[in-house]
């Protein structure tokens, strides 16, 4: 993950790396729930980057979760 000081007011956790492996585990610090979605999303973009012979639904799935990373991890925890 890339250093970012955590203030306060800041992010729960640094920006990660747009990689499956630093994003895999930023999701599953800061959204949990969210790990199947994930692995499902990857495993298809990866399905369909075979199929099509071009990286485009890995570059896609990256920045999917990258984004929801970079917004989640400025959420607060929601109280039950």
């Amino acid at each position: 993950m890339t250093e970012q000081p955590s203030a306060p007011d800041g992010p729960l956790i640094p920006m990660p790396a747009l990689t499956p492996a630093a994003l895999r585990a930023a999701v599953a610090q800061i959204a949990p729930a969210q790990l199947p979605s994930f692995v499902e999303h990857l495993d298809r973009a990866v399905e369909q980057a075979a199929a099509q012979s071009t990286i485009a639904p890995l570059r896609t799935f990256l920045q999917w979760w990258g984004e929801f990373v970079a917004i989640q991890r400025y959420e607060l925890p929601r109280v039950s």
